[in-house]
């Protein structure tokens, strides 16, 4: 009888061992991605990582469009991203080193400037402390998509 009931106890531990197992890799929920992003990111984009990304970049806007940018994405909704240029880059005058906007995450699915003429919206994927924009779903900024799309960035806070 104590045999009996030994192994009924250890089948028991192991079964609720295995639901917990279960329940702790469950599929995030969408708060979860959403949640990742808060912070501060960062990447280097060279001319060669734009045309790698579209090889018919107009070169008069390759200065413009690399160097090291900086996204911080607030908890309140709004994001900035900030652009250092390069050393043998200096920004033109046209250029827009600081922007300010709202964003919103469903999924795996970042929106940016949602409802406006700049609205992009951007399949992503957030590792640890790596965020990729794994490809645009939907953008009319051709040099947005190559910056955000080039190279995977780095959590920085």
């Amino acid at each position: 009888m104590k045999n009996r009931n030994f192994r009924l106890l250890l089948v028991g531990l192991i079964m609720i061992s295995l639901t917990l197992t279960a329940c702790a890799s469950a599929t995030p929920t969408a708060a979860e991605p959403k949640q990742a992003l808060i912070g501060s990111w960062t990447t280097t984009i060279t001319k060669q990582d734009i045309l790698r990304v579209v090889p018919g970049f107009e070169e008069k806007w390759l200065c413009d469009n690399s160097g090291t940018f900086v996204w911080k994405f607030n908890t309140d909704g709004t994001f900035t991203i900030d652009q250092t240029p390069l050393p043998d880059c200096p920004l033109d005058a046209s250029a827009v080193p600081h922007v300010e906007d709202k964003w919103s995450a469903e999924g795996n699915l970042l929106t940016l400037a949602k409802g406006t003429p700049d609205q992009e919206i951007y399949e992503i994927a957030v590792k640890g402390d790596q965020l990729t924009f794994v490809k645009a779903k939907s953008s009319d900024c051709v040099p947005c998509i190559a910056v955000n799309t080039a190279n995977p960035w780095k959590r920085v806070e």
